[in-house]
């Protein structure tokens, strides 16, 4: 019951995806219109925690309505030939579902031996692009397009070049593809400021955020009261609020309620308080330290200034509090925000954008 309701765990899709419904309306917009709609190439930014592997499967269950057929790959030295390798695989559980080879790719068609795998010239002597292309040709005869999902992003690589070049390529010849990317924010800036992947800053940009609370609050209810155990709704609040609108929390705190509650039935308050506590713990290994590993001494050195703060920090306050000057201030802010750790609520103000990150600093998680 518990792994059917929520998943805990980095890389898994949860029962239902909360709070994300915009996003997901949007990409499905671009893949109901004509190939080159902007809202067809979205990079989805967000620290980890936020959502975006359980996104692209979500959006690669929602293609299919519209006739694509969906590839998810991790940012690799071997993507481009997962790529490749997944269309083909695809092709072949179309075929064996509708018990005939895909319309026009059967044996001796130009490029392939039978169904979408190539012929040995092909396989042997031309790249990612030529093979990409002939697919795409391929499949569409059959009334199909390609939705290509590229997760966890790190930086600059030649395939992620080879990838982007490809798709512009696609795009201008008019090919039914899309492609959604998913990655840390300063993984995809590192992407879209290379010099030869310029043209990708016209992609759509989406930085997932935190939930609406009130979406949680709608989501925990109905979830529990879907199993058959009660609670009273100030004793969920509590538990709402302490996801502080975080995927993972959310993910986090429903199983440990979930795996307290035993053979009774009535989340007490006990219950939530501890599913809370064990909720947070687990953000170290799993959110903390990733997090600040990637970080330098001195971002380090910031951050622990900011945890100082309660709630929000001041600028000016910082400043002092590090004894630097101005310009040392803004450059590590910007830092900081570019690497999804803090964000600005205002003029002159920062916070934590990593919900706890500061408590743990302080000793306190």
């Amino acid at each position: 019951m518990i792994d059917n309701i929520f998943s805990p765990t980095f890389g898994n899709r949860p029962q239902q995806i909360v709070g994300r419904e915009k996003e997901i309306a949007d990409y499905i917009e671009g893949l109901k219109a004509n190939p080159g709609h902007p809202n067809r190439a979205t990079f989805f930014i967000g620290q980890r925690g936020m959502g975006k592997t359980a996104l692209l499967l979500e959006l690669a269950d929602r293609a299919k309505e519209f006739g694509f057929i969906s590839v998810r790959v991790t940012a690799s030295e071997r993507m481009l030939d997962e790529i490749i390798e997944g269309i083909q695989l695809a092709g072949l559980r179309l075929r064996e579902k509708k018990g005939k080879a895909v319309k026009s790719v059967s044996a001796g068609a130009y490029g392939f031996s039978f169904g979408l795998t190539f012929t040995d010239d092909i396989q042997n002597n031309y790249g990612f692009r030529t093979k990409l292309t002939l697919l795409c040709e391929a499949l569409a005869k059959r009334g199909k397009g390609i939705l290509l999902l590229v997760d966890e992003i790190r930086t600059n690589t030649p395939e992620m070049r080879e990838l982007a070049t490809t798709y512009q390529h696609l795009v201008g010849d008019g090919t039914n593809i899309a492609f959604a990317m998913a990655g840390l924010p300063n993984a995809i800036s590192n992407v879209l400021n290379d010099d030869i992947l310029t043209f990708l800053n016209r992609a759509q940009k989406v930085r997932l955020g935190a939930l609406p609370l009130n979406d949680i609050s709608v989501y925990f209810m109905d979830v529990f009261r879907g199993i058959g155990a009660a609670a009273d709704p100030k004793v969920l609040d509590s538990a709402v609020v302490a996801t502080k609108g975080y995927p993972y929390l959310l993910q986090l705190i429903g199983y440990n309620i979930i795996k307290q509650l035993g053979n009774t039935d009535t989340i007490t308050s006990s219950i939530a308080e501890l599913a809370v506590i064990n909720s947070k713990r687990a953000l170290e290994q799993d959110i903390f330290i990733p997090c600040l590993r990637t970080l330098s001494n001195e971002d380090k050195r910031f951050l622990e200034a900011m945890a100082k703060d309660p709630v929000v920090s001041r600028v000016a306050d910082l400043k002092e509090r590090l004894n630097v000057t101005g310009s040392h201030i803004q450059t590590y802010k910007e830092r900081l925000i570019e690497a999804g750790v803090v964000d600005s609520p205002g003029r002159g103000l920062l916070e934590f954008s990593v919900p706890y990150l500061g408590a743990y600093l302080r000793g306190e998680v």
